[in-house]
Formats: structure tokens, sequence, C-alpha cells
């Protein structure tokens, strides 16, 4: 039995005069029943299914598409995706393309005409050059 020191006696006289009782313990049980639907079924996909899933993708399909379609989340298709090396849409251009942009666009090339070669918007290319500090064009030729 371990004894207990003056001011641990005072602090339990306090807590039990107050009316304070101690916690009681945690009881595990094992009749542990689910009282709701199952969200998502986990499932696991083959290397067949994710170089399939990732031909969809490179094809057009969206990553939430592709997500409804194999019955899983689109962070799981997104991280397979990248695991057998699909080149991801929607990311944000590299400093190489950042350059290729302002110099078509200080060539004379519209936002539209660069949007269109490098592949991204106009409001894209826009934004990177006013970033660079790019004088940008009147959009009617003045």
């Amino acid at each position: 039995m371990v004894a207990l020191s003056t001011a641990d006696t005072n602090k339990w006289a306090t807590l039990l005069n107050r009316g304070h009782s101690t916690p009681e313990p945690q009881v595990t049980r094992f009749d542990y029943e689910r009282t709701g639907p199952i969200r998502q079924r986990q499932r696991r996909l083959s290397e067949a299914q994710a170089l399939l899933m990732a031909d969809k993708y490179q094809a057009g399909a969206t990553v939430y598409q592709l997500a409804q379609e194999f019955g899983i989340s689109r962070q799981t298709v997104s991280g397979r995706l990248k695991k057998v090396g699909a080149k991801m849409r929607g990311r944000s251009p590299d400093n190489e393309l950042i350059d290729s942009m302002v110099g078509l666009y200080e060539s004379g090339y519209s936002l539209a005409a660069v949007g269109n070669r490098v592949g991204t918007s106009p409001r894209t290319v826009h934004r990177y050059n006013r970033l660079r500090g790019v004088q940008m064009r009147d959009s009617h030729g003045r």
C-alpha cells in the first residue's frame, strides 16, 4: 500500500467535502454493435485496375468520376494515379512553364494564344505574368 503525503491527503479531503467523487473506471464492452450504415466499403485495387484507372484519367475522366466508378474515395484515386506515374491535371505550373508563358506573352502573343500553346487558361497566363511583374497590354490592342 502506498502512503499519501499530507498535501495529497488534503487534496482528497477537499474533493470529498465538495461532493466530488472519484471517476468510475471505464469498462470496455465487447458487445459493440454498429448503429448506422457503413459509409463506404473498403476496397483494394489490383495493379491492373490502377493502370485501367490511369488510362481512363488520361482519356479525360475526372478523379470524382473514377472514384464513383471504382467505389473508392477521390483521395485514393489521386494516390493510386500518382503511384502508377500518371500526370495529374489541375496542378500549378512549374517555373519552366511560367518562363515560357512570360516569354510568349512578351513576344506579342495574346493571353488566349499563350494559354492554348502551353495548355492553360488565359486567366492563368495573366496571373503568372502579373506575378512576374510583366507590364500587361490593353486587351483591345491599344
